[in-house]
C-alpha cells in the first residue's frame, strides 16, 4: 500500500539522519527499536568493494540490449509523450484533454494524490491517505476508522484538520535562472547553495505576485527547474470512508501482493475559504461504471514521491551494499515494539494504529526494493542501461564533456561509504535513545561552554545554548522499557555496521557483549538520566567534563565530537553529488533530450499502461478480482483477523452482486505518493482509483519493468456497488454519477 510521508505521531519517534537519504529525493523514515542481536548479521566495514557490481551481472548484463522503458512512463504533464502515446495505443490527445486531466488531477496534503470527482468539489482519494482525517474527526463515542464515515447531507460532513489539495494551474521552466545563479561559483557547496537560494526566490515571488502555492521542482536529478503554481484548496471535509476492515482488508500480510480484495476509497470534498461552500470545480472526471476491460488503456495521474532510475551503477550499488540493508534493519525494530504496544490492550492499539501501519508499510517497500537490488538481472539491465548510455556521449560531440562524471560519481560513492556508518551511528537521535540524546548533549555542552561565543559549534551557538541547556536541567520521566529498546537498537546497529576496533564500538562495548548486556550495563552504570546529577555538573562549569568516568557520558562525548565533524564532510560529499547528478542530466539531455520521463519528484504525472494478467506463483494472476473473492478469503481463513468480513458487508450479503469486479490490475508506472490517484480511460473518465502495486513491481524504484510488476486499483464498477448496496449512500452515488 503505497503511501509516503507518512506522520509519525508517537513522541519518541525522530527522523532519520541525512546519511541515510537515498540517491533520488527522499522522505524520512520514521525510527525503529532493536531487532534481536542475532537478527542482525555482522558486518565488516563497507569497504570501496562495496561498489563493485557481482561477476554474475556483469556477465549477464553482456548479453542484454537496453528495452527504452528502463526510466518509466511517469511522464511530466509539460512533455507528455505524444509521439509514443500514438505509436503504442493509437492514442492522440489534444492539449484541451491535458488541460482538462491535468486541473482534474489534485495533490492530497502532504503524502498522497487525488481527483476531483463532481462539479461540487468532490474528491475521490483512498482510505489509507484519509486516514489521519478519519482518526481526527473520531470522537470519544465513535471510532470512525473501525466504524466507517458518511455523510448524507453537506451539513453532517465534518472538517480534516490541516488538509488541504493542491491543483496544478500552471507550469513555467526556469531552468536558465536556476542554473545561472551557480555559474562562477568556486565550489561545489557553493553552487549548491546559490541554486537553492535562487529557486527560493523565484518561488516567493510567484507567491507575492499570484497568491498562488509555488514550487521550484528540480527534474532530471537538477538538470531542469521547472516552476509550478498551485491553488489551494482549504478546508476540506470528510465525506465518506469505509471502516477499516474494508479499506485495508488482508491487513500487511496482503499489502503490496495480488489478487486483492479492498475498497481502499474515501471521499472528501473541497470548500471556499470561509467553508460554508462548497468549490466550484468544473474540470473534473465522469464516471464509467462499466469500468476497463482487459487490454485496453487506461491513464494514471498522480503524484509519484521518488523513484532512483536515472542513478548510476555505483550509487545503485551504495544502496545494495549500506543504506537499504540498514533501513531495513531499523524497520524491522520499530516494527516490533509498536507490535508490543498495541498488543497491551485496545487503547494502546489505537495510539500506534498509524505508526504501526506506517512502519510495516515502509518496511515492505524496502524489503522488497533491498531484494531488486540482490536481484541478477535487475543489477545487469542497470549495467547494460548504463554502458549503452556511456556509449552514446562518447559518441556524442554535445556530451562527450560529460563523459568522467561516472568516475567522479563512483569517487563519491566511496567517500560516502566511509561516513555514513560512522555519521549515522554517531547521532544519538538516529533512534531516539533519550540517554544517548542526553548524554552526547551534555558532553557537548560542558564542551561549548569553556569556548568563547564566536566559536561554539552551530549546535551550541546563540539561542541554542540557552535552549540545551534548558534541556539538559529539566527534570523528564524516560520509561524504562522504551530507554533499553532504543538503546539496545542503537547498539545493535553498532555492532553490526563499526569495526570491533572502532572507537565508538569500543567505547559503547566491554569485550564480549552482546547490544543487550551493553545496553543494559550502561543504563544501570550511568547517572545521565538523574537530572539532579546534570544540573550539578553544569553549575560546576566545562572543567569538571575531564573528571567524569561515567560510561555513557564518555560514549556520549564521543559521539558527540564524531557527529559534529562528520556532518560539515557528509554535506560537502552531498553537495557535490549533486553538482555531478546535474552533469549526468546534461548529458542525458544532450543524448536525449526530453523524450525519457524524469525521476518522481511528488509532482504531477501521467502513467500509461494496459489492464493486463501476469504470470504469477506459477499460474496466471486474473486482471480483475470481484466481490465473491473477498467473501471467499474470510471464508478461506474462517474469519480470522486481518481476513474477517467487514460488518457491513456481513449483513448486506444478499444484497450485494457478487460477480461485479472489485480490483484490477494494470501496466502502469506508479510508485508511493501515486496513492489515491485516479486511473481514467481515453475519454477521461474514471475506470477505478490506484492503491498499491503488486511485490514484483516493488524494484521498479531502480529500473521499470512492466512484465509482472502491476499497478492495483479499486474498480469503478464495484466502488458504485459498494456504495449502493453495501452502504447505502445514495447521494454520494447520484453525485458521483451525475444525477
Amino acid at each position: 500500500m503505497w503511501h509516503r510521508h507518512e506522520r509519525v505521531r508517537a513522541r519518541w519517534l525522530i527522523a532519520l539522519s541525512t546519511a541515510l537519504m537515498s540517491c533520488a529525493p527522499a522522505t524520512s523514515a520514521p525510527v525503529v527499536t532493536p531487532p534481536p542481536a542475532e537478527a542482525t548479521p555482522p558486518r565488516t566495514e563497507p569497504t570501496v568493494s562495496a561498489l563493485a557490481p557481482p561477476e554474475a551481472s556483469v556477465r549477464a548484463a553482456r548479453s542484454l540490449s537496453p528495452s527504452g522503458l528502463e526510466l518509466g512512463t511517469m511522464w511530466t504533464f509539460e512533455n507528455p509523450p505524444l509521439d509514443y502515446w500514438r505509436e503504442r495505443y493509437g492514442f492522440t490527445p489534444d492539449a484541451a484533454w491535458l488541460e482538462h486531466v491535468r486541473l482534474s488531477s489534485v495533490r492530497y496534503g502532504q503524502g498522497c494524490s487525488a481527483s476531483f470527482v463532481s462539479p461540487e468539489g468532490l474528491v475521490m482519494t483512498n482510505h489509507h491517505c484519509a486516514r489521519q482525517c478519519i482518526e481526527d474527526v473520531s470522537t470519544a463515542d465513535v471510532d470512525y476508522v473501525e466504524a466507517g464515515f458518511y455523510a448524507a447531507t453537506r451539513g453532517d460532513e465534518r472538517v480534516c484538520p490541516n488538509l488541504f489539495l493542491d491543483q496544478l494551474v500552471e507550469i513555467s521552466d526556469v531552468t536558465a535562472r536556476v542554473s545561472a545563479a551557480g555559474a562562477g561559483m568556486a565550489g561545489s557547496e557553493q553552487i549548491a547553495q546559490a541554486m537553492a537560494a535562487e529557486a527560493e526566490r523565484i518561488e516567493q515571488e510567484c507567491a507575492q505576485q499570484s497568491g498562488s502555492t509555488c514550487q521550484v521542482v528540480p527534474l532530471y536529478q537538477g538538470g531542469q527547474h521547472q516552476l509550478y503554481r498551485y491553488r489551494r484548496y482549504a478546508p476540506v471535509k470528510l465525506v465518506f470512508a469505509p471502516e477499516l476492515q474494508a479499506g485495508f482488508f488482508g491487513g500487511d500480510p496482503d499489502n503490496f501482493t495480488y489478487p486483492r480484495y479492498a475498497l481502499d476509497i474515501a471521499f472528501v470534498r473541497a470548500y471556499e475559504g470561509s467553508g460554508a461552500t462548497p468549490a466550484a470545480t468544473p474540470h473534473h472526471f465522469e464516471w464509467d461504471a462499466g469500468g476497463a476491460a482487459e487490454n485496453e488503456l487506461v491513464l494514471i495521474t498522480g503524484n509519484p514521491g521518488s523513484t532512483s532510475r536515472l542513478i548510476t551503477v555505483s550509487q545503485l550499488m551504495y544502496e545494495r551494499s549500506y543504506r537499504h540493508p540498514f533501513v531495513v534493519s531499523l524497520l524491522e525494530g520499530q516494527r516490533r515494539m509498536l507490535q508490543q504496544i498495541a498488543a497491551q490492550g485496545p487503547e494502546q492499539e489505537r495510539a500506534v494504529r498509524e505508526d504501526l501501519f506506517s512502519v510495516e508499510n515502509s518496511l515492505k517497500a524496502y524489503g522488497g526494493q533491498l531484494g531488486g537490488l540482490r536481484d541478477t538481472l535487475l543489477v545487469a539491465r542497470k549495467i547494460a542501461w548504463e554502458a549503452d548510455f556511456r556509449r552514446r556521449v562518447a559518441e556524442s560531440a554535445a556530451a562527450r564533456q560529460y563523459a568522467d562524471v561516472w568516475d567522479e560519481l563512483t569517487r563519491i560513492q566511496e567517500r560516502k561509504l566511509e561516513i555514513s556508518p560512522v555519521l549515522n551511528l554517531s547521532n544519538p537521535a538516529l533512534v531516539g535513545a533519550q540517554h544517548l540524546t542526553l548524554a552526547s548533549q551534555l558532553a557537548g555542552f560542558l564542551t561549548a561552554a569553556a569556548l568563547p561565543e564566536a566559536d561554539r559549534p552551530p549546535a551550541y551557538a546563540g539561542d541554542r545554548f540557552a535552549e540545551v541547556q534548558r534541556v539538559l536541567t529539566s527534570p523528564g520521566d524516560i520509561p524504562e522499557a522504551q530507554a533499553l529498546a532504543s538503546m539496545q537498537l542503537q547498539l545493535a546497529l553498532a555492532a553490526a555496521w563499526l569495526p570491533p576496533e572502532h572507537p565508538l564500538r569500543r567505547a559503547l562495548f566491554m569485550p564480549g557483549e552482546t547490544p543487550e548486556q551493553a545496553a543494559q550495563r550502561l543504563l544501570r552504570t550511568s547517572r545521565v538520566g538523574d537530572v539532579v546529577w546534570r544540573q550539578t555538573l553544569i553549575a560546576a562549569g566545562a572543567t569538571v567534563a575531564d573528571t567524569i568516568s561515567d560510561p555513557l557520558f564518555r560514549a556520549g562525548g564521543l559521539m558527540d565530537s564524531l557527529y559534529s565533524a562528520l556532518l560539515p564532510q557528509w554535506r560537502a560529499v552531498t553537495a557535490e553529488e549533486t553538482v555531478q547528478r546535474q552533469r549526468l542530466a546534461r548529458a542525458l539531455f544532450a543524448v536525449y533530450g526530453t523524450q525519457l520521463p524524469p525521476d518522481a519528484t511528488f509532482t504531477l504525472r501521467i502513467s500509461d499502461g494496459i489492464v493486463s494478467r501476469y504470470p504469477y506463483n506459477g499460474t496466471v494472476a486474473p486482471p480483475k478480482t470481484t466481490i465473491y473473492g473477498l467473501y471467499a478469503r474470510a471464508a478461506e481463513f474462517e474469519n480470522q483477523d486481518p481476513w474477517t468480513l467487514p460488518p457491513a458487508w456481513a449483513r448486506q450479503r444478499d444484497s450485494v452482486a457478487m460477480d461485479v469486479p472489485l480490483n484490477f490490475v494494470a501496466t502502469n508506472d506508479i510508485t508511493g505518493g501515486n496513492s489515491g490517484s485516479p486511473v481514467i480511460d481515453r475519454e477521461a473518465r474514471v475506470v477505478g482509483i490506484a492503491f498499491d502495486g503488486n511485490i514484483e513491481q516493488l524494484p521498479n524504484e531502480f529500473l521499470f519493468d512492466p512484465a509482472r510488476g502491476r499497478t492495483v486499483a479499486v474498480h469503478s464498477a464495484g466502488i458504485l456497488e459498494a456504495l449502493r448496496n453495501v452502504y447505502r449512500a445514495e447521494a454520494l452515488v447520484a453525485e458521483l454519477v451525475g444525477r
